[in-house]
């Protein structure tokens, strides 16, 4: 490893005199030194990504070295491009420094996460970085990558620990509280502070919807003096708040103080005609973030077909604060409250169809698996099993790709064994509904081999189901360019199911 350090810091020497060689135009000169950057950003990558978990995995003081020995080249270059053109813009060599500065220093500050994650040992902010708080409301950095990466580094680091607070217990929108709250301490300049609350308003808005978030998004409005920034939230919260209208918003469980709701959209005339089939809708998100407005164009266009189309609200960490295990009993508290309505909706319960993306695919893939995992408060008598189950880029084995979970349930004092009970993978056995799988074999975030070895297992005990793996695809099939593959699969199957 020493070995490849000195290799790095001997390329980046190498690339530097060259450049001091070579360098004598002006209008060359900043294009000479990014091309020798460019360089060593290979160098760096090649190294440091190829290296990741095993870099993060090191004692704190051998990291540290590693990551300024990595920081030193371009530290270099850049001191040697001053030394050479002392009469270059001086901005941009600001930001040149500063760029180097926090894009090192975040790989520091995100050293406690990821040791955790792969060694499982807990550690604590490097005190080295205080000295990054002074140029905190500094509204000029705005423009520099880097520097905004390490903002929003610094406030989920420090939000982890801000949610540990009572406060936030019960508390719906955790993260965005516990963020608006902690830029509030940390910053007093009111360009910063708007520039972080817009993005964080806007980011939670765009995946995790607009439910509940009335106060901070009024306290917003009222206190930003960036126009631009108003404009923007208030045109896209009206925009999400418009798409909760004009269908029904059923709350089908409390739990914890939360009330869940189910968006339901019906055809015309719905309780004129014979029992309708229902198309259950569980987004995707990583059990972190998502929301159900995702499907409201989808359900409206089922509505028109003549099904009862639905969308489901659980439990994520962001909002709630939670694990997988409770959206999964979430799932099956949402099928059940839909058998326990059906005469309400006019819905044929031997017609229900789950369908889901990513996580939301492991939600539907779990009503039909797991056997524990109930809310106390749900009538067990009532079915939670779908009659079809549509699985698009789902998760299919807890126990590899999602640390996260493991790191939790170790916080909670928990067996991080308990994703075994959660992994269909795990889970397979005799006489589940027919199932139709979707995924693409160059998915980066659910593993190809996970989908396989589902289909196989499940083959193997005789169960119905149907894959069609998408050569050459990543993880978010659902739209852009294999968005109408997959819906063309999938209405095919319904219709081959008899719907």
């Amino acid at each position: 490893m020493k070995k490849t350090i000195i290799l790095i810091i001997y390329l980046g020497m190498f690339y530097i005199a060259s450049y001091a060689q070579e360098s004598n135009s002006n209008d060359s000169i900043f294009e000479k030194y990014t091309s020798e950057q460019k360089i060593l950003n290979q160098s760096f990558s090649n190294y440091f990504y190829g290296n990741y978990e095993k870099i993060y995995s090191m004692d704190e003081p051998e990291f540290i070295n590693i990551i300024d020995s990595l920081r030193k080249p371009f530290t270099n270059l850049l001191s040697c491009f001053k030394n050479e053109n002392p009469e270059y813009d001086s901005s941009v060599m600001y930001k040149e420094s500063k760029d180097i500065h926090y894009f090192f220093d975040k790989i520091i500050l995100d050293y406690p996460y990821y040791h955790e994650r792969y060694t499982g040992e807990k550690k604590s902010f490097n005190p080295r970085l205080e000295s990054n708080l002074k140029d905190f409301n500094n509204p000029e950095l705005l423009n520099i990558d880097s520097y905004v990466e390490y903002l929003k580094a610094f406030l989920y680091f420090h939000s982890k620990i801000e949610l540990k607070d009572e406060y936030y217990k019960k508390l719906d929108n955790k993260q965005l509280n516990a963020t608006f709250n902690l830029i509030d301490r940390y910053f007093s300049n009111q360009g910063v502070i708007d520039f972080l609350k817009s993005y964080y308003l806007y980011n939670h808005i765009d995946n995790l919807g607009i439910k509940n978030i009335d106060s901070l998004y009024t306290e917003f409005i009222t206190t930003c003096k960036d126009t631009s920034y108003i404009h923007k939230i208030k045109t896209y919260y009206n925009s999400e708040n418009k798409g909760r209208k004009g269908h029904l918003i059923k709350t089908y469980k409390t739990v914890d103080g939360y009330d869940l709701d189910i968006h339901l959209f019906l055809p015309e005339s719905n309780k004129q005609q014979k029992k309708r089939p229902v198309f259950v809708y569980f987004h995707g998100g990583s059990w972190a973030e998502g929301k159900p407005d995702y499907f409201f164009p989808t359900g409206e266009l089922y509505a028109k077909k003549g099904w009862v189309a639905a969308a489901v609200e659980y439990r994520i960490a962001y909002r709630q604060g939670t694990l997988p295990f409770e959206s999964v009993m979430d799932a099956k508290s949402a099928i059940r409250w839909l058998q326990q309505h059906a005469d309400e909706f006019n819905i044929d319960t031997n017609r229900i169809v789950a369908y889901g993306n990513s996580a939301g695919g492991h939600l539907v893939l779990c009503t039909a698996m797991v056997k524990n995992w109930n809310e106390n408060t749900d009538d067990l008598k009532i079915s939670c099993v779908p009659n079809v189950l549509l699985v698009v880029s789902g998760v299919f084995d807890l126990t590899d790709s999602t640390s996260w979970i493991r790191q939790d349930l170790r916080d909670r004092n928990q067996n991080e064994n308990l994703v075994n009970e959660i992994s269909p993978n795990y889970l397979i056995e005799k006489g589940l509904p027919p199932t139709l799988v979707i995924h693409g074999t160059n998915d980066r975030n659910v593993p190809f081999s996970t989908a396989v070895e589902f289909v196989e297992k499940m083959k193997h005990d005789g169960n119905d189901i149907e894959f069609y793996p998408i050569e050459g695809a990543g993880h978010y099939i659902w739209y852009g360019r294999y968005g109408k593959q997959v819906s063309e699969i999938v209405k095919k199957y319904l219709e081959k199911m008899g719907y």
